[in-house]
């Protein structure tokens, strides 16, 4: 049985677990589960439902691990099933969970900055980046989350959301402008792109 770990390659752990290497398998569970627990947050603060949704996707892929596709970007994939999961289980809940049917206007708290802003040092960027993200709109965070700490293209984004890819990218500027302006001293663009490469790296 072939050793995987850190370093492998997604491209090649993802063929080996659609031959039916648990090893793999293992391995891409392991990678991922964070990215779509945190995502999950995104949509709900209901951790046990996050849980059994990821745990629900990652039983699907084994039991179709044999005619599931190729995919030029592991993240992508899983994050689109992910979430196409995700919504599924909430709209029943919708009135439980305050989503609308459409789901636009997902909880906008982002419960994990802490863990993204981890660092003692630099703490006024620490504030003036949660204080200002928690006032985006819920779709602009979720594109920003998307696109920065999740580095997916505005083409993966358009096609998670089903929305065009010019679309996104407008998103994106009202959400960068919207960040600058909600800042207490106005940064650049490029000084807010650069805190978001410095948060990302805390990960």
């Amino acid at each position: 049985m072939t050793a995987f770990g850190k370093h492998t390659d997604d491209a090649v752990l993802w063929n080996s677990f659609r031959g039916g290497d648990e090893h793999a398998y293992t391995e891409l569970a392991r990678r991922y589960y964070r990215t779509l627990f945190q995502y999950g947050q995104r949509f709900t603060h209901n951790m046990q439902l996050i849980e059994d949704v990821i745990q629900d996707l990652l039983v699907h892929l084994w039991l179709h691990r044999a005619t599931i596709n190729e995919t030029p970007s592991v993240k992508f994939y899983l994050i689109k099933a992910f979430r196409h999961r995700m919504l599924k289980t909430l709209k029943p809940l919708s009135g439980e969970t305050g989503l609308t049917d459409e789901c636009d206007h997902l909880l906008s708290e982002f419960s994990s900055e802490e863990r993204w802003i981890g660092r003692e040092n630099d703490l006024a960027l620490k504030r003036q980046v949660h204080t200002a993200i928690h006032q985006l709109p819920a779709r602009q965070q979720e594109v920003i989350y998307l696109r920065f700490f999740q580095n997916l293209m505005p083409e993966e984004i358009a096609g998670l959301l089903a929305i065009n890819a010019q679309s996104v990218s407008n998103i994106i500027q009202r959400a960068l402008s919207n960040l600058r302006g909600l800042w207490r001293t106005p940064p650049s663009i490029s000084v807010i792109l650069c805190s978001f490469c410095q948060i990302s790296s805390w990960l």
